[in-house]
């Protein structure tokens, strides 16, 4: 539950009545999903050379609520109590004639057209993903109402936390059992869907987090571990500078980080054999020549790439160090927290921590090159707080949110820095509009009852 229970039981109220006077009365049920805030290991979940790790956690005060119900008509029908977000439905057999159970799921995603944006493709991905999976065990759909305090397009996962819900909805719905991590796996590819090809990072946080911990995620095995992240004294505020971009631009630009990552940089190793040796950067074209076998896969999976970008340049060289970076990072952070024994020693390790976070945003910047002018700026104004123990831009990049740590007692002063000098010259109340999110580490996905 949030730190607010009376805050969420009357959203709860609210999102019940909302969603009777859209589909009537009767017995439904509702799920809970936290806000994905990662400390450290970020674009590291699909990388394939290394092994790397991620150290998220969910948190206790931010959510995504669904409110649900089947009916039993093959239909889905959804909608949100944000008015932004327009309601939509489709045919379960729409989707279903498109899903070949005689094809792979990569087979599937990879070789159909990008779906046009819209809130509605995260739910088709997790139907459609649970109907190649399942086959005739979906029969029937459901209505939903959505209702979240995590920011849409922020670096905080709101559209991975839709997909777990939606994965667990439909599942619940046709009474086919699940494990927790099994439902991440499944959500991490069902999200491929929307012509991305990121990792199980968002979902593992979303349906394993526990609280006061966080989750030591590391991706060669699947395995993930918890560790003891103090909450008493600090807080994890996450500021939203602007939207990150979805459209055609920035996906080609995530899915070149991920075609590097995933082909480009494991195929040049086997030829330099060290990241420090590795080309600086390489073209499609080059690649064809010296690398066929990664070329042709890159064809299959990243067709989009191939088509618009062959004779341009993409680096490999930056973006292994990040990855190798954000290794270290992620192993040190483990080490600092589960080496706290004493009260005593809290205040020091969250300081260190926060230059882990600091150097892991330089990094992002500068060798990931997905930050923005304006996120800079916003980083500069918690930076110019002294109680602010660190500070980097959290999740994809291109805008989005800026995760900073600070202590309990100095998070107001925060917030009204920034409110001042970054959101009310832009005519924006940062608090007003929910761009501001206090977060401590709570549970994963959940069943709340009502």
């Amino acid at each position: 539950m949030p730190a607010d229970s009376a805050t969420q039981t009357q959203r709860i109220e609210q999102l019940l009545r909302r969603f009777r006077q859209l589909y009537g009365d009767g017995g439904l049920a509702v799920l809970r999903a936290p806000a994905r805030i990662n400390i450290l290991g970020e674009h590291v979940d699909y990388v394939s050379y290394l092994p790397t790790a991620s150290l998220p956690f969910g948190s206790r005060e931010h959510e995504m609520l669904m409110a649900f119900r089947a009916n039993g008509e093959g239909q889905m029908r959804g909608a949100s109590t944000n008015d932004r977000f327009a309601p939509f439905e489709f045919e379960l057999c729409e989707t279903a004639s498109a899903v070949s159970s005689g094809q792979s799921w990569e087979d599937f995603v990879f070789n159909r057209p990008i779906p046009a944006p819209h809130w509605s493709n995260y739910v088709k991905g997790a139907v459609s993903f649970a109907q190649w999976k399942y086959d005739a065990g979906i029969a029937s759909g459901f209505d939903f109402l959505i209702d979240s305090t995590i920011p849409a397009n922020s670096g905080a996962s709101s559209s991975s936390a839709l997909v777990v819900l939606a994965g667990a909805a439909i599942r619940q719905i046709n009474q086919i059992e699940f494990t927790l991590a099994e439902l991440a796996q499944d959500s991490s590819q069902a999200e491929w869907f929307l012509g991305t090809r990121g990792g199980a990072l968002d979902h593992t946080a979303i349906c394993l987090a526990k609280q006061g911990q966080a989750i030591h995620l590391s991706y060669a095995n699947n395995q993930a571990e918890l560790v003891p992240l103090p909450a008493e004294g600090f807080r994890w505020v996450t500021f939203f500078s602007h939207p990150a971009d979805k459209g055609r631009e920035v996906m080609l630009a995530y899915n070149e980080r991920a075609a590097v990552s995933r082909l480009l940089i494991p195929a040049a190793l086997e030829t330099v054999g060290a990241v420090d040796e590795l080309p600086q950067a390489i073209t499609l074209n080059e690649v064809a020549r010296s690398y066929p076998a990664a070329f042709t896969e890159c064809q299959r999976a990243f067709p989009a790439l191939v088509a618009e970008r062959s004779s341009r340049p993409m680096k490999l060289r930056d973006r292994a160090l990040h990855h190798a970076g954000e290794v270290e990072r992620v192993a040190q952070a483990v080490a600092l927290l589960r080496g706290i024994q004493h009260q005593s020693q809290v205040e020091m390790a969250m300081r260190s921590l926060g230059h882990l976070i600091a150097k892991s945003h330089r990094s992002l910047r500068d060798l990931y090159e997905v930050s923005t002018p304006t996120v800079e700026q916003l980083i500069g104004i918690i930076d110019a707080d002294d109680q602010v123990c660190g500070a980097r831009l959290m999740g994809g990049g291109f805008g989005g949110n800026v995760l900073a740590l600070t202590t309990a007692e100095n998070a107001p002063a925060l917030l009204d820095r920034v409110q001042r000098e970054f959101y009310q010259p832009q005519n924006r109340d940062g608090i007003g509009e929910g761009a501001v999110m206090v977060s401590t580490p709570g549970d994963g996905l959940s069943a709340i009852e009502i």
